[in-house]
């Protein structure tokens, strides 16, 4: 049950935070149609864009899911917790936006996009993917309701009550 708790924990997390990378992963600037499926559940897609963040994060880094969210929570940013474990973050954005280009080129050889859209999206993968590790910063709210902890909770950084 605990393991559930952080994976969700985790992909709630950097929900927010893979945006770029999602940015990246859908349409790119065309109106999205009403009748298709992933139109119809974008939280969806991002919860799955943040789990596979989080999850190649973590193997970079050599460490659990849960390290990686409690590290996040504290308020580091991605750069710093690859820092703290002897990676840098030039290491971390690499690996992301390599799994980011396989996404990006395997829906266009499923024809979800077009040749077009696969070169624009992999051009501006990186930079948003640089951002995303360099500069974002999980709010403390999102933390202590990911966490299960609410008012009286205590705070991931401090342990102190709110």
């Amino acid at each position: 049950m605990k393991r559930l708790l952080v994976v969700v924990a985790a992909a709630g997390l950097l929900t927010l935070g893979s945006a770029g990378v999602a940015a990246a992963q859908t349409s790119g600037g065309s109106t999205p149609n009403p009748t298709s499926p992933s139109s119809a559940t974008p939280n969806r897609h991002k919860g799955r864009v943040a789990a596979a963040v989080l999850k190649v994060s973590a193997q970079t880094l050599g460490i659990k899911p849960r390290d990686l969210v409690t590290g996040l929570c504290s308020g580091q940013t991605l750069a710093q917790v690859a820092s703290a474990h002897g990676k840098t973050s030039q290491d971390l954005i690499n690996a992301l936006v390599q799994k980011a280009d396989q996404r990006i080129q395997a829906n266009e050889k499923a024809g979800k996009i077009t040749q077009a859209q696969e070169t624009t999206r992999e051009a501006t993968v990186k930079d948003k993917v640089t951002k995303l590790v360099t500069s974002y910063q999980v709010p403390m709210q999102r933390c202590q309701r990911l966490q299960g902890g609410g008012a009286g909770a205590t705070t991931p950084a401090t342990g102190s009550s709110t």
